[in-house]
């Protein structure tokens, strides 16, 4: 910000009026400045610290006596999420900027902050400075992530009896309906030519055994692929759009990389059951006959985007029951999984569609193509 007429020495603080000024703004705002339990911070112009309060002590550690004169950001190494400029700027077009920032205390602590900054002005208008409320999110932080440990534990649980119910279904429903078939198969060997419509009974359950059979099969791959553990994401993607496309009767276009090595085993899993979780939602709340999934890589990075062409989620949440409640658990449950493993999330949706985009870091990666 350009310096006021307001300072003495704009460069050097200390000055008679910039004295004044301070004091009357403490004046102005009395009790609150000492009783806030955010930490309050004045600074003029160049960022140097004016005053601050009780609070700010308690917080970074230091006295206002031993840090007035001293450049707030570089004091307590503040991390900006973009160059100081472009704060003053939105400052001065807008008065107001908030972020999540992280700062170190005196004892060498970082801690974690929802930082305010807005324009301190004098009463002619002129901006004389900038106004720091911080409040601590350390604690806020540290619980989060200790939910999240616990969450991903829950995850893996579940992940866990998906893969043991799938293995089993597979194993008992699966063998006993295979058994059936070939019972059925030898008795109508045995029964030679039976009537009509005998051998109509004998069709019908042959086909019912087929696709009972076939549904087994299904719903214990979903589960959890065992292809999945073989081939890795790039192997079982195509195989499982392919099974969705035929369905749902949804048109599903994939671009994975040619040459894709094997990511780290949590993070397959997770990208597939996102993906899976994102193709349902499709389904069942979209209205749209065509999606697209993308899986890319780049920058240590993993990024996969699911995208259809339906009502978009707008639509979806004005209508009743259990629908609209389905969709919000589902882009929850995503949300969850993507936190869990350190990832992003975006979701854009409108009238075109929605497009559902999560990206991962990821610095391991066999060579092996899945």
């Amino acid at each position: 910000m350009s310096a006021s007429p307001v300072f003495d020495n704009p460069t050097s603080p200390g000055g008679e009026e910039q004295k004044n000024a301070v004091e009357e703004w403490k004046r102005g705002v009395g009790q609150l400045f000492l009783s806030s339990r955010d930490a309050i911070t004045l600074v003029d112009p160049a960022g140097r610290i004016l005053a601050w309060n009780p609070s700010a002590e308690r917080l970074y550690g230091w006295k206002e006596a031993e840090v007035r004169g001293k450049p707030f950001l570089e004091l307590l190494k503040a991390e900006l999420p973009r160059p100081l400029a472009q704060i003053e700027n939105i400052l001065r077009r807008e008065g107001y900027w908030e972020y999540e920032l992280k700062e170190t205390t005196r004892l060498g602590t970082q801690i974690t902050v929802a930082s305010r900054w807005m324009a301190w002005r004098n009463n002619a208008g002129t901006a004389i400075g900038r106004l720091h409320l911080d409040t601590d999110l350390s604690k806020l932080k540290r619980t989060e992530q200790q939910l999240r440990v616990v969450s991903g534990h829950l995850l893996n649980l579940r992940d866990e009896e998906r893969r043991k119910l799938g293995r089993d279904l597979h194993d008992s429903a699966g063998q006993l309906l295979s058994m059936a078939k070939l019972n059925h198969s030898l008795a109508v060997e045995h029964l030679g030519r039976v009537n009509s419509r005998g051998a109509a009974y004998l069709e019908e359950s042959s086909k019912l055994i087929d696709q009972a059979l076939s549904e087994v099969r299904t719903i214990s791959y979903l589960l959890h692929p065992p292809l999945l553990e073989e081939l890795g994401l790039a192997g079982v993607l195509p195989w499982y759009v392919s099974g969705f496309s035929e369905r749902s009767r949804i048109k599903v276009s994939l671009d994975v990389p040619k040459e894709m090595g094997r990511l780290p085993r949590e993070l397959e899993l997770g990208l597939f059951r996102i993906l899976q979780e994102c193709l349902t939602n499709v389904h069942r709340h979209s209205n749209s006959s065509t999606a697209s999934i993308s899986l890319s890589f780049g920058n240590k990075q993993v990024r996969l985007k699911v995208e259809d062409q339906g009502k978009g989620m707008a639509a979806t949440t004005k209508e009743s029951g259990s629908q609209g409640r389905t969709a919000g658990v589902g882009l929850s449950g995503i949300r969850e999984r993507v936190a869990n493993l350190g990832g992003h999330i975006q979701v854009r949706s409108g009238d075109w569609g929605t497009a559902v985009e999560v990206v991962f870091p990821s610095t391991e990666m066999t060579s092996e193509p899945g």
